[in-house]
């Protein structure tokens, strides 16, 4: 019992240790000098990037002039299947309806209305390949459906005839080439903002595992003329052609979920610091800038950042963005939301680092996952505010004094 308390009375000495600020002793339960130190950390890079846009949970479409992240112009791409389970042909008295699921997040004008056009795509994509701020181009000149949306959750959206007919020669093709064919001959839809648009919507693309329910997702509907529904139709494909601009210069850190930005950390700790103390804590901490938030116009809105995530490699790869996306994250943290910022516990990264045979690699931290949803990002940069600067906080124990 003794020693279980003694070790939990430490861990609440370090914790305290960890808000003190430039540096804070103390005696722990047996006597030994517990120090925590507070090193701002200077050598931060932006590293720019893009991650992949497509196959990703939700789609990102509307337009928004954001005062503080810059303006975005987001478009739905979609690509039916030809292959749906409960159905073989396609007859020609059948039509097609595309189903629209929207997720309950927005970003801008909540209270605004918005309005969309549906162009047939004139390139060759793919999910798995597009990224954020590479737009895949549609033909404008031939409208192909549109509709108007508030704060609905699902839209029905009657498709042009000619568009369904040719969708339908596929569909009841006998090629033995077929799949193939229709994978390079038919680029889909893409759902085009207007221009007076100032929100962004979300489209629900797949099911969770969290979800507690049963979800809806974008889908297509074969229908007789009775508007029965005869199959359903899942997506083959689906992505956004996303682009931002006018981004306003600015000293904080900014980070975009889209990993447009990832930083760059090399931590510049001198070892010989540490000589003879044992190294119990160390922390990353980012401040928040709340002002994005608080100097927002009325009823306009942003999905809120709640985790920040760091990766380490033993050499920077090729492509920052790409790695990110694909490797699970040494580590990660959420929000605090009193405190308004991120700690990161990278204790295990900095002992292996220090005492190994090997210098510092960096840590790249990024914001929150790629999962279609847009999240926007401001912390305080080196050039803050001593008590806001990135800082790193590291807690030891000199069993000698």
């Amino acid at each position: 019992m003794i020693s279980a308390f003694m070790v939990l009375a430490l861990f609440i000495f370090i914790s305290a240790c960890d808000n003190e600020g430039i540096v804070g002793e103390g005696l722990n339960p047996s006597g030994e000098r517990v120090q925590t130190s507070t090193y701002p950390l200077t050598d931060i890079e932006i590293l720019q990037g893009n991650g992949f846009s497509g196959q990703l949970g939700q789609s990102a479409l509307g337009k928004v002039d954001d005062p503080f992240y810059g303006s975005i112009h987001a478009s739905a791409l979609i690509k039916p299947s030809i292959n749906p389970e409960d159905l073989d042909e396609f007859p020609s008295d059948h039509n097609l309806r595309l189903i629209l699921e929207f997720n309950t997040v927005k970003y801008g004008d909540e209270n605004s209305v918005s309005e969309y056009n549906l162009y047939e795509i004139n390139q060759r994509w793919r999910g798995p390949a597009i990224t954020y701020n590479n737009p895949v181009s549609y033909d404008e000149t031939n409208l192909l459906g549109s509709f108007q949306v508030t704060d609905e959750s699902s839209i029905e959206v009657d498709l042009d005839s000619e568009w369904v007919n040719r969708y339908r020669n596929y569909f009841n093709s006998d090629d033995a080439q077929r799949d193939s064919l229709y994978r390079f001959e038919f680029p889909g839809l893409a759902v085009v903002p207007a221009d007076q648009n100032n929100r962004i919507d979300f489209l629900r693309n797949q099911t969770s595992a969290n979800d507690t329910t049963d979800i809806e997702v974008t889908r297509f509907l074969i229908e007789n003329q009775q508007d029965s529904v005869i199959a359903t139709v899942p997506l083959l494909d689906f992505g956004t052609s996303f682009e931002r601009s006018d981004e306003p210069e600015t000293d904080n850190l900014i980070l975009h979920n889209t990993l447009e930005q990832i930083l760059k950390v090399n931590l510049n700790i001198d070892e010989s610091e540490f000589a003879g103390k044992e190294i119990v804590n160390v922390q990353l901490v980012f401040d928040i800038d709340t002002t994005p938030g608080e100097t927002a116009p009325p009823g306009f809105i942003r999905p809120q950042t709640q985790q920040l995530r760091a990766h380490y490699f033993s050499s920077e790869p090729l492509n920052i963005a790409s790695e990110i996306f694909t490797t699970s994250a040494y580590a990660g943290t959420v929000r605090d939301s009193e405190a308004e910022q991120f700690r990161i516990n990278v204790s295990s990264y900095f002992i292996d680092n220090m005492f190994g045979d090997f210098d510092f690699t960096p840590l790249y931290i990024s914001n929150q996952l790629v999962n279609g949803f847009i999240y926007p990002l401001s912390l305080y940069g080196p050039d803050a505010p001593e008590d806001l600067r990135p800082r790193l906080i590291i807690t030891t124990i000199n069993p000698e004094n």
